[in-house]
């Protein structure tokens, strides 16, 4: 496996993982149509001027030349966060790849990295539902904050998001 910083070219992998596991993820969370619905192409774009913007930095985990997951960090977009907070604001891994390390050293990359820029804790955000994500939160130290919730609308339904947060060591 190859850790490295994302670059435009990788805007399709990324995107494609994204919506992948979106549909995968969050089958019975979100409603099938709004899945469905999900467009690489749209993403793509996002992603394109996302990279771009170098508000976050993006890594990549490659296997054989094949980007399979990818994780987004920056500082907290929180208005209640400290400056020495950071987020992760997106880890997605291809659904074919679940289980097999590339989460946990995505993590493992942006832990060295948020620590590096000086960073003390870092945040973010789940989906209420998502357990199967929570449980990978909570196994790489997050711990859920009591009463820090945001509900949002997807699809027609409205989601409950949970933020995490875990201590940085020095």
């Amino acid at each position: 496996m190859l850790l490295r910083e994302a670059t435009a070219a990788d805007a399709h992998a990324i995107a494609t993982i994204h919506v992948q596991s979106w549909q995968a993820a969050y089958q019975g969370i979100i409603p099938a149509d709004y899945l469905q619905s999900l467009s690489v192409e749209r993403r793509e774009a996002v992603w394109r001027e996302l990279l771009d913007k170098k508000d976050s930095q993006t890594f990549v985990a490659e296997e054989q030349g094949a980007v399979q997951g990818w994780i987004n960090i920056g500082p907290s977009r929180d208005v209640d966060a400290p400056r020495q907070t950071a987020e992760v604001w997106a880890l997605y891994v291809d659904p074919l790849f679940w289980g097999r390390g590339f989460g946990a050293a995505l993590w493992a990359e942006a832990l060295k990295r948020c620590t590096q820029m000086g960073f003390t804790e870092v945040t973010l955000w789940v989906l209420r539902d998502n357990h199967r994500a929570i449980r990978f939160y909570r196994a790489a130290g997050f711990q859920i904050e009591a009463e820090k919730e945001q509900t949002l609308n997807c699809g027609g339904v409205q989601l409950v998001e949970l933020r995490m947060r875990r201590q940085l060591g020095s």
